[in-house]
């Protein structure tokens, strides 16, 4: 029987064969006829073209040395793109040679091998050195050659072009398998009312599951999915309020409620998917008399008013000093878009999200039972107060969402709710899979609320593993 060459290899062979054919017509540098070379290279069979080493450069330095390069040589301006530098160099068999460069694509423009000889000699050899050391994409030969890389996916965190994904970083830590749908996440503070990261003292874990899928083909890549439902559980930060991993941070005085359950939907209009409603509700489901001792090394409080003291020393074994405020049901409910300003090369995403927000802060104070000498909690007492929305600007949630999704994905979002000024930004560090996020709080009120922290700014490095 004949041995019959996998697919793959027998396309490598073929694209072997034509770089031979064309060979002569790329190396001759003088050649006049530069667009009849670059016809030659465009008319051989994509199916082949794929398999040839394609890659995007997303290094800011060279790509900005690329782009004058263009100019230099007469190129129009506003035909050249640099967040779309693409290079294409022949197949090679041995993987420590230098690239043969065919093709180096700057937008609309472009430079063919007689060309990157004459022109960018220098540029050339870093480009075609055999360890690439710049930031770069590789193209999957399942790309065609002129289809643009560019991401839809509305989060960042969470993409929904990749079968499996996992993200780590001190902030959110997010789990994919599969192609069910299903995401698993831990997250860390409360972003939607503007007590990020520590300053909230709660973390929760968070099972998502899609409901209705969308069949929209127009819109089903970035949102596959009508409906989906996140179920979950809240639980307090007990310790570390004198953590030295966390000294650099401000002292935290606010904590979750022992236990809370947390409920969200997001629901997409069937005739136009880029529309929705978000819900996220969180809500005790046990409270201060279930908690048996109290353990004061694991909560944090502030000192009351010399006035709010008094009124406390008036009930009998209360500890005037200390009072706890208590994060207890929080939520918010946004009608929400989402925007690609191009839809056929969504390199620009907005979300725009405009709706309330619900935050209520209970105080607790320490009482000693005569009896058995142990401390436990009480509330709803004289001295004690109960915060939660009583104006427009409480009640009040927006958020703006911004991000490129070019060959240097970046983003940043802007929020106000519970009248915190919140502001959330990522860079990339290292191609797609290490990246730097920062988080910034503070409050706007004429007076901060005593738990508040001004100014709270917390950066994290966030590691991004994807199989799509």
């Amino acid at each position: 029987m004949k041995a019959i060459l996998p697919p793959v290899t027998f396309l490598r062979a073929i694209a072997g064969v034509v770089l031979v054919a064309l060979h002569p017509l790329l190396m001759y540098a003088q050649d006049p006829e530069r667009d009849s070379i670059m016809q030659a290279l465009k008319t051989i069979d994509p199916e082949i073209v794929r398999y040839f080493p394609r890659w995007r450069v997303c290094e800011p330095n060279l790509q900005l040395q690329i782009r004058q390069t263009f100019i230099l040589y007469g190129r129009d301006k506003e035909k050249l793109d640099m967040q779309n530098i693409v290079i294409t160099a022949a197949p090679k068999s041995d993987p420590n040679d230098y690239y043969t460069i065919l093709l180096v694509e700057c937008g609309e423009e472009y430079f063919v091998a007689s060309e990157v000889d004459a022109y960018m000699r220098k540029l050339a050899g870093t480009l075609s050195d055999p360890q690439r050391p710049y930031c770069y994409r590789e193209i999957p030969p399942e790309m065609p050659p002129t289809e643009r890389q560019y991401r839809v996916i509305t989060s960042f965190m969470m993409p929904t072009d990749v079968t499996h994904s996992i993200a780590i970083s001190a902030f959110e830590q997010s789990l994919k398998i599969g192609e069910t749908g299903f995401w698993l996440r831990s997250i860390l503070g409360t972003d939607n009312i503007g007590y990020h990261f520590w300053s909230a003292g709660e973390s929760r874990v968070i099972l998502q599951r899609p409901l209705y899928e969308n069949l929209d083909p127009a819109s089903n890549k970035p949102i596959p999915y009508l409906i989906n439902l996140r179920l979950g559980g809240v639980y307090r930060l007990r310790g570390g309020l004198a953590n030295r991993l966390l000294s650099f941070l401000p002292e935290r005085q606010l904590n979750a409620n022992p236990g809370k359950a947390s409920l969200g939907l997001d629901i997409n209009a069937p005739f136009h998917p880029q529309l929705g409603v978000t819900v996220n509700v969180e809500f005790p489901i046990v409270g201060p008399d279930t908690t048996g001792r109290a353990e004061k090394n694991t909560w944090a409080g502030y000192a009351p008013s010399l006035q709010r003291q008094a009124e406390l020393r008036r009930t009998a074994g209360v500890d005037a000093t200390t009072v706890i405020p208590v994060l207890r049901t929080t939520g918010h409910a946004a009608v929400f878009y989402n925007w690609w300003l191009d839809p056929k090369h969504p390199e620009n995403f907005f979300r725009f999200d405009l709706g309330i927000c619900y935050v209520e802060v209970q105080e607790w104070a320490y009482r000693r039972n005569p009896a058995t000498g142990d401390t436990t909690f009480v509330r709803n007492i004289p001295g004690l107060q109960l915060y939660h929305p009583t104006t427009a600007a409480d009640w009040l949630y927006a958020r703006i969402e911004y991000r490129n999704q070019a060959t240097f994905p970046f983003g940043i979002a802007l929020q106000y709710s519970n009248q915190m000024l919140f502001a959330r930004a990522y860079v990339p560090l290292v191609g797609e899979w290490l990246y730097l996020e920062g988080k910034y709080s503070t409050p706007l009120r004429a007076e901060p609320r005593p738990w508040e922290i001004r100014n709270f700014f917390m950066i994290s490095p966030v590691l991004r593993l994807t199989i799509r």
